[in-house]
């Protein structure tokens, strides 16, 4: 896997990503992918993987969300035919590709990762749990619901779902257990926070 063929595999997944539906998804959208990538690197590098290891996590990182362009329900499943497709035209050999969809597969909620790779990406995708900009994020999840999936709901209901989430998400790599774990706990105090004040 060259340098060259990821570059080309970001450009036609950021091409997937800013067309369609995807441009229009407040959370979902290419930022989100992008955002993914990099914490690929950031977790993969954390954790001692070799970076021709890591070219595969971020392959199934730019393909994740793709499926979007076509579903919001199991989007996964496109996301996986999409990148299955592209992959297969490329030097990339079966191995390498099943490792990939393994990584996108391990993504759908509840995530179920099998690997290493599976679980850097998981982490890489949840990623915001742990940080400052949660409750942005999360701001950004809430319209795309309503806008999506005609799920509205009132504040306290999107308080007591997002703490039961937070409360019950268990981040995967070494990363995620030491240094994500303390923002999330941080974001779910003041989620509960935020229930006592109404």
């Amino acid at each position: 896997m060259t340098a060259m063929t990821i570059k080309s595999i970001t450009r036609y997944c950021s091409e997937i990503l800013q067309n369609d539906k995807c441009k229009n998804l407040p959370f979902h959208n290419f930022a989100h992918t992008q955002e993914v990538i990099d914490n690929v690197f950031l977790i993969s590098n954390a954790i001692g993987l070799q970076p021709k290891e890591v070219d595969f996590i971020a392959i199934a990182a730019c393909f994740h969300d793709t499926g979007f362009s076509e579903t919001y329900e199991g989007h996964e499943e496109v996301s996986k035919r999409l990148a299955a497709q592209y992959l297969s035209k490329t030097n990339c050999s079966q191995t390498e590709i099943e490792r990939v969809l393994s990584c996108i597969d391990a993504t759908k909620m509840p995530q179920n990762p099998l690997n290493v790779y599976d679980k850097v990406l998981c982490d890489a995708d949840l990623f915001h749990l742990g940080t400052t900009n949660y409750m942005y994020r999360n701001m950004l999840l809430r319209k795309e619901w309503e806008l999506f999936c005609d799920t509205v709901m009132t504040d306290k209901e999107w308080h007591l779902l997002n703490i039961k989430f937070l409360e019950e998400y268990r981040f995967k790599t070494a990363y995620g257990k030491e240094v994500l774990e303390k923002g999330k706990q941080e974001n779910l105090n003041k989620l509960k926070q935020l229930i006592r004040i109404r």
